[in-house]
């Protein structure tokens, strides 16, 4: 196997790892530090793929918060307009 398609096989692997992280879980993200570790050559394109997946979490954290507030907003109102007056 050449460089390149190694390159590519630990990132698909790692990425695809990553992605099956959906809580806090000590195991998981244990052996996605052994992953790395074993992939050291590929620190530059492990460390891009978490960047990327932090960054898409947080754009789904803000979409959920927003959906979150534009949902609760009229019950909100409608609360305090029915208690104030």
């Amino acid at each position: 196997m050449d460089a390149s398609a190694a390159r590519e096989d630990a990132c698909r692997e790692y990425q695809s790892s990553l992605e099956d992280l959906t809580f806090n879980s000590k195991p998981h993200i244990n052996m996605l530090t052994i992953l790395a570790e074993e992939n050291i050559n590929f620190a530059k394109d492990i460390v891009a793929i978490i960047e990327a997946q932090i960054s898409k979490v947080f754009m789904n954290i803000e979409y959920f918060h927003s959906e979150l507030v534009f949902r609760l907003l009229p019950f909100s109102c409608e609360f305090v307009s029915s208690h104030t007056g």
